[in-house]
């Protein structure tokens, strides 16, 4: 018996592998994309730090020149307009964040601005500030410049005060900065007055959340200072990136599949290296358990005619011995009979494996049918078995080797004899018809039948319900009706046990014999 070779596994589909280099590739991009959105945010945190620092410093700033402004303010007893003017106008060319310097006098009067004109509102706004001062500067909203706060001062800095001395901020550019960094579009900075009133909204990213909120150090001007960052694909995976990680995963892919493929191509080989050092040692063994399947058939086989020859020898022995020596012709004609049996069932057993070369010709059924009852109803009539026969038609012809089909009856009507021979019945039945475009025959005993634990596996060499058989005489039956183009079976829906034959009808056309 030969073992069926493994089925190579079929190499991997280009969809498939496009398949599997995408799945890569987007894994490879996602991860990629989760470091750089890491990076960014450490990033966020490192700028915001720098930035908050340099705001804070600038603010410290505004606090010396509001001081040195206010000096100059209150140095005597009329404001020395030039002077003032011109320090402003050198504080506001070296600080463009301060957009404006006012001096506005509590109790009325002129006031002096390095603007074109001071609104009024703004006016009223320092006053008000000034006035509300306890000696710390003031933070205070201006309505007619979005974006900018004032820092008040009251001057001299005592409840003598006669000034209000302001500068106007620009926040944006109190948080100006050098980086590259904060002119992403995904990153946002906001700057607030401690009552919460906005200057600075959001930048290009508005809707980013805060990852950064802190005060500016300054204690004149606690501003809070938030920054965030929300990346867009843009940003977590830059072209050049992309274009990396699609060439490196790509790369790595094209060497794992090809590792892949040659593991299993290795695995194979050695698979197959195995299994075809299986099928020698099934081979081998397939012969030896053939050779002895052979010998016992051999032994089994010729027991039977063997057997026949010597009761026949016998049977002559006591006719001459009694002077019957013209009775001994048919005595003589059986032995001839059986021993070119023997000499047919030596023939099939040699040429057992070997396939048949040509069709077996047609073979009566009715005249094997009477052969095995000539033989074996003397041995039924010992055993007290009444054997029942029923040939059918003589003209009933069937596709198989005359000798080989006589060898199977014989052994089914033998096995039948025996199994009823154990009941109170003892009855054997052999009939033969046509059915279905072939021939049915059946050997029905009234024995206790084949046990159930050994049913499935009846047909198998070496499996017997007999003491002393040798399980193969229904496997060797089997195999000369599956020879015939035939099968045997076991009855499973009869009262009795029953054995069906079915083999092919001679006089039936292909088409016949088919259904």
């Amino acid at each position: 018996m030969k073992t069926p070779s493994p089925t190579p596994r079929p190499p991997a589909s280009p969809l498939r592998l496009l398949g599997g280099w995408l799945a890569v590739l987007f894994v490879a991009a996602g991860l990629s994309a989760l470091l750089e959105r890491q990076k960014l945010q450490n990033e966020l945190q490192t700028e915001a730090h720098i930035l908050h620092r340099l705001a804070s410093q600038r603010a410290d700033q505004h606090d010396a020149h509001l001081t040195s402004l206010s000096a100059l303010a209150t140095a005597g007893e009329e404001v020395r307009r030039d002077l003032f003017l011109d320090v402003g106008a050198t504080i506001l060319r070296f600080y463009p964040r301060i957009t404006a310097i006012d001096l506005v006098p509590l109790a009325g009067g002129g006031y002096l601005t390095s603007r074109p004109g001071l609104p009024e509102e703004t006016a009223a706004i320092v006053r008000s500030a000034a006035r509300a001062s306890s000696g710390q500067l003031v933070l205070a909203a201006t309505p007619s410049a979005p974006g900018h706060y004032l820092l008040v001062k009251r001057s001299p800095n005592s409840d003598s005060a006669r000034f209000g001395l302001a500068l106007q901020i620009d926040a944006a550019a109190l948080l100006a900065s050098d980086s590259a960094f904060w002119s992403r579009p995904s990153v946002s900075r906001t700057l607030d007055l401690p009552d919460g009133t906005g200057l600075l909204q959001g930048g290009p990213a508005a809707d980013a959340a805060a990852q950064f909120a802190k005060p500016l150090g300054s204690a004149s001007q606690p501003l809070s200072f938030s920054a965030g960052i929300a990346p867009g694909l843009t940003d977590l995976l830059p072209l050049q990136r992309l274009l990396a990680v699609a060439g490196f995963t790509s790369l790595l892919y094209l060497i794992a599949a090809l590792g892949l493929r040659q593991l299993l191509r290795a695995r194979q080989a050695e698979s197959q290296a195995r299994l075809s050092a299986q099928d020698a040692r099934l081979a081998h063994a397939s012969r030896v358990n053939a050779l002895g399947e052979m010998a016992s058939g051999i032994a089994h086989e010729l027991t039977q005619p063997l057997t026949a020859i010597l009761s026949q020898a016998q049977a002559g022995r006591h006719l001459a011995a009694r002077g019957g020596a013209d009775q001994t012709g048919p005595v003589f004609e059986g032995i001839a009979s059986q021993a070119k049996r023997a000499s047919a069932i030596l023939g099939r057993l040699r040429s057992w494996t070997r396939p048949r070369t040509g069709p077996a010709g047609p073979a009566p059924v009715q005249e094997a049918i009477r052969s095995v009852e000539l033989l074996l109803r003397p041995e039924a009539g010992r055993a007290g078995v009444r054997l029942a026969v029923d040939p059918g038609p003589s003209a009933m012809t069937v596709r198989a080797d005359p000798v080989e089909l006589e060898q199977i009856l014989f052994n089914l009507v033998r096995n039948a004899i025996e199994a009823a021979a154990e009941s109170d019945e003892k009855q054997v039945a052999l009939r033969a018809r046509r059915s279905g475009g072939g021939v049915l025959i059946e050997v029905a005993d009234s024995g206790p039948g084949v046990p159930p634990e050994i049913r499935p596996r009846l047909f198998e060499p070496f499996v017997t319900g007999k003491p002393d058989g040798t399980g193969l005489g229904l496997a060797l039956c089997q195999r000369l009706a599956e020879r015939m183009g035939g099968d045997l079976s076991l009855g499973a829906d009869a009262p009795q046990t029953l054995f069906r034959l079915r083999l092919p009808d001679a006089g039936a056309r292909p088409a016949e014999a088919a259904e």
